[in-house]
């Protein structure tokens, strides 16, 4: 299959790889030529316009630029009816979502939200747990995600990313949006939101750096979310409580653990986090080409991604 993947930082990188690493697959990458790593070369064929896609025959686009580029790039590719991966968030703004939905919908063309978190064994597990009523009635659940943000990539300076950056998207709050979205894949859609801005000026950003979220889902299950950027070290993981036990699950270690009032169960997932983590990338590809090929519906498709903007907004709303 033919994929095109626009934007070539850390993600589309990661993305291109793994897409290599299935057999019968081809890339070509779609370069601005403005980007500050536009110089760094890569092993595949470059276009500079996406003008250019009649030209081509592709099964699939992936769209890894900065976040405020996400729906403009996408409505350019939906013009030519190729099915369309788009880089959690799915923008920094609803403006021009309701266009591209509609086009999407008018060309029957799928469109992936790239939640890779969805795809990782321990979230799964965890929501096959819930299905199942492992821990009776969910009352409430907590994540956690904290990271040091200066650490991510040490070829640029931190504050110059465009996660450091709102204009771009950036910030605390859509960068780590997964959590957001694996609690509502839990518990329904997010019905009243509450937040409150943590951190202040730690890292010299102009993004928020830190952030408190409370929300209740349709299902009732009310959910607390913490986020940061000055972290350390690297922290991530989901706690479920309900009427008859507790789910935890801590990201570093490959596991999920069951807590009842006399006894404890454990669930192994896999050898370590970082190979845990690869798969999750590894199955969301599969995923999206099983989507391509209409074998599967996508599992975060565009109605998705735009209700998660919502609650994104709304936390972004309230803190600033």
């Amino acid at each position: 299959m033919k994929f095109l993947i626009c934007g070539f930082g850390s993600i589309g990188s990661r993305h291109a790889a793994v897409l290599n690493s299935i057999e019968g697959n081809s890339i070509v990458a779609y370069r601005t030529g403005n980007s500050k790593r536009a110089k760094v070369k890569i092993p595949y064929p470059v276009i500079y316009d996406l003008e250019d896609l009649g030209r081509h025959n592709f099964d699939g686009a992936l769209i890894t630029n900065p976040t405020s580029m996400h729906i403009d790039t996408a409505l350019k590719i939906a013009e030519y009816g190729i099915p369309i991966f788009i880089e959690k968030p799915l923008d920094m703004e609803l403006e021009n979502a309701g266009i591209l939905l509609g086009k999407t919908v008018e060309k029957k063309i799928p469109v992936l939200i790239g939640y890779n978190f969805l795809h990782h064994p321990g979230i799964k597990l965890i929501h096959r747990l819930i299905s199942e009523n492992k821990i009776g009635k969910v009352i409430s659940a907590k994540a956690q995600f904290g990271t040091y943000m200066p650490d991510w990539h040490k070829y640029e300076d931190y504050k110059e990313s465009y996660a450091s950056i709102p204009s771009m998207g950036g910030g605390v709050v859509l960068t780590s949006i997964h959590e957001q979205n694996y609690l509502t894949s839990f518990f329904g859609d997010v019905m009243e939101i509450k937040a409150m801005k943590t951190g202040g000026d730690i890292l010299g950003i102009k993004a928020e750096e830190g952030v408190e979220i409370l929300m209740k889902h349709r299902s009732g299950t009310v959910s607390n979310i913490h986020l940061n950027f000055y972290q350390k070290p690297y922290y991530r993981n989901c706690q479920v409580i309900g009427t008859e036990g507790t789910i935890y699950w801590d990201f570093m270690k490959p596991e999920v653990i069951l807590y009842y009032q006399d006894r404890t169960e454990i669930f192994k997932t896999g050898k370590g986090a970082y190979e845990l983590l690869d798969e999750s990338y590894l199955e969301q590809m599969k995923h999206f080409i099983e989507v391509i090929n209409g074998k599967a519906k996508p599992a975060a498709d565009l109605k998705r991604g735009i209700k998660d903007l919502e609650t994104a907004l709304e936390i972004l709303k309230q803190i600033n």
